[in-house]
Parts: structure tokens; sequence; C-alpha cells
């Protein structure tokens, strides 16, 4: 059985170039930095989708 790719979003992004990312199973958006960003993004294990809320820049 081949695995799924993890389903995530960006819901905003902070001070120093973190992101906040969406994961479906946490309530909470996880902060991540740059470089990890970057890697997830080119990562076979994570597909990231649109959402439909404006990303908002956060403190």
């Amino acid at each position: 059985m081949e695995k799924q790719p993890v389903k995530v979003s960006v819901v905003g992004r902070g001070k120093n170039n973190y992101y906040r990312i969406k994961f479906p199973n946490l309530q909470v958006p996880i902060n991540v930095n740059e470089e990890l960003y970057q890697k997830m993004l080119h990562s076979q294990e994570y597909r990231f989708v649109d959402r439909t809320t404006k990303q908002t820049e956060l403190p």
C-alpha cells in the first residue's frame, strides 16, 4: 500500500520568515522556518493545498 502525502496549508506568516502551517490532525498551526518550509514544499511527503482565506501577516 502506497503512503499518501499529508495535506497541509499555510495559514499565515510571522516575523523572521516563519510560516504557520496547518496540519489536518492538529488544531493549532505550527511555526516553521524558511529552510524547513522549502524542504516541505519540495518533499513528496507533503501536499500544500490552497485555503480560501487570505494569508495574514502575524506578529
